[in-house]
C-alpha cells in the first residue's frame, strides 16, 4: 500500500491500539446493539471502554485512555460521540500496520507449524494429508478445487495467498500445470522456495505479492484460485480486485475461490446463502456467472477432528514448545463450530469459467 502522506512516528502501544481500531472499524456491527461480536462470550461499542475489554490490550497493559488521546493529538483518529473513529490519515496507517502485523503473524506462526512434527501428524490426521494447511481444506475440498479447473501441462495458474506453497505444490504435481504462488509474507515465500520440490522448466515458482495490486499483464493467466484468502483483512476491495482477477484472465479463463461467509446476527440470514454472500456480489457485479458447492457441513466434520486430534496431541505439541499452536487450533475450531451452529456462517466453493 502506497501513501503520499507523511505519518507520525507511534509508539507500539499506539500502534497496537490504531490497529485494532482499524480492524473493529471493518466488521459488521449488530443492527440493534450496534455491538461488534469479538466471541461467544464478548460483544464490544467501539470506544475507549469497549477496546479495554480485549485481551490484547490486557495482556500488554495499554493504557487505553493515554492512548486514544495521543492517536487523537495526532489526527489519527476522533470521537463522534458515539465511537472511535478514523481519519484519513488513520486508515490509511492503520492498514500498512495491519499488513506488518499480519504479515508477522502468518511467518511466526505458519513457520512454527512448518517445522513442527506434531503439526505435521495434524494434518495427515485432520485433512487426509499433510500439506501443512491451515485452514479446512481437507482432500475433498482440494480435489474438487482440481477437478472443476481441469487444469492441463499447458495452462499457467496463479495461486493467491500460497502460504507455505505445501497445497500449491500439491496441485502442479497432480496436473503438470505451471504454478505461480503469491503471499505477502515474504519469510513463507522464501520456506516454500527452499521446501518444495524442484519442477521441470520452472513449473512451480513463488513470489511476494500483493493481492491488491496485482501488478500481472492483462490475460496473463488460464486460471487463478484463491484458497480462503479473499476476505476484508486482505482485501481493501473486493468487487475490485474480483475484476482485476477476471482482467488477469485468457478467454476461456476460470477461477476458483473457497469462501467463508460469516454474518453477526440473525437478523443478516439472508447473506448466508450462496447467491447472495459478498462473494457472491462481487461475482455479479463483475458479471461473472458462477456455479457453487456447499462445503459447510464438510468444515463442521472438519472443525470437530482438528479439536478432537489437537486435544490427543497436546502433549507432543507441548513437548516441542509448540503448545500455542495446539490451543490456537482449538480456539479456532471452537469459534467456528459455535457460528456454523448457530447458523452464523457458511462455507461455499466458487467456480467461474470466463467466456
Amino acid at each position: 500500500m502506497t501513501s503520499t502522506h507523511e505519518f507520525p512516528a507511534l509508539t507500539e502501544d499506539e500502534k497496537t491500539v490504531l490497529w485494532i481500531i482499524w480492524e473493529l472499524s471493518r466488521r459488521e456491527k449488530g443492527p440493534k446493539s450496534q455491538e461488534i461480536v469479538i466471541s461467544e462470550k464478548l460483544k464490544i461499542t467501539l470506544t475507549g471502554e469497549g477496546i479495554k475489554k480485549l485481551k490484547m490490550i490486557s495482556e500488554k497493559n495499554i493504557d487505553t485512555d493515554s492512548t486514544i488521546k495521543s492517536l487523537t493529538t495526532k489526527n489519527l483518529i476522533l470521537f463522534d460521540g458515539s465511537e472511535l473513529k478514523l481519519t484519513q490519515n488513520g486508515s490509511e496507517l492503520g492498514k500498512i500496520i495491519q499488513i506488518e502485523q499480519q504479515s508477522n503473524w502468518y511467518n511466526d506462526h505458519l513457520l512454527k507449524c512448518a517445522n513442527s512434527k506434531a503439526y505435521a501428524l495434524f494434518c495427515e490426521k485432520v485433512f487426509g494429508k499433510n500439506l501443512l494447511q491451515f485452514n479446512v481444506l481437507d482432500m475433498n475440498q482440494l480435489e474438487t478445487l482440481i477437478s472443476s479447473l481441469n487444469l492441463s501441462p499447458s495452462d499457467y495458474v496463479l495461486d493467491l495467498g500460497c502460504g507455505l506453497g505445501k497445497v500449491t505444490e500439491y496441485i502442479q504435481r497432480e496436473t503438470g500445470a505451471k504454478i505461480l504462488g503469491i503471499d505477502f509474507a515474504k519469510d513463507l515465500i522464501q520456506w516454500a522456495k527452499d521446501n518444495t520440490r524442484q519442477t521441470k522448466e520452472n513449473a512451480l515458482q513463488f513470489q511476494v505479492g500483493d493481492m491488491n495490486t496485482l501488478n500481472f499483464p492483462p490475460k496473463s493467466f488460464n486460471a487463478i484460485y484463491a484458497i480462503d484468502t479473499l476476505y476484508p483483512s486482505n482485501i481493501d476491495d473486493l468487487d475490485a480486485t474480483i475484476g482485476k482477477l477476471k482482467s488477469r484472465l485468457k478467454p476461456k479463463g476460470q477461477i476458483g475461490i473457497f469462501f467463508a461467509q460469516i454474518i453477526e446476527s440473525a437478523e443478516q440470514q439472508n447473506i448466508l446463502t450462496p447467491n447472495n454472500t459478498k462473494m457472491a456480489q462481487a461475482l455479479k457485479n463483475n458479471h461473472l456467472h458462477f456455479t457453487v458447492v456447499d462445503f459447510t457441513e464438510n468444515a463442521r466434520d472438519i472443525w470437530e477432528r482438528e479439536i478432537k486430534v489437537a486435544k490427543e496431541l497436546q502433549e507432543m505439541f507441548e513437548q516441542e514448545d509448540n503448545l500455542d499452536i495446539c490451543k490456537e487450533r482449538i480456539a479456532d475450531g471452537e469459534r467456528c463450530l459455535f457460528r456454523i451452529d448457530n447458523q452464523l456462517q457458511k462455507r461455499y466453493y466458487y467456480h467461474i469459467s470466463i467466456d
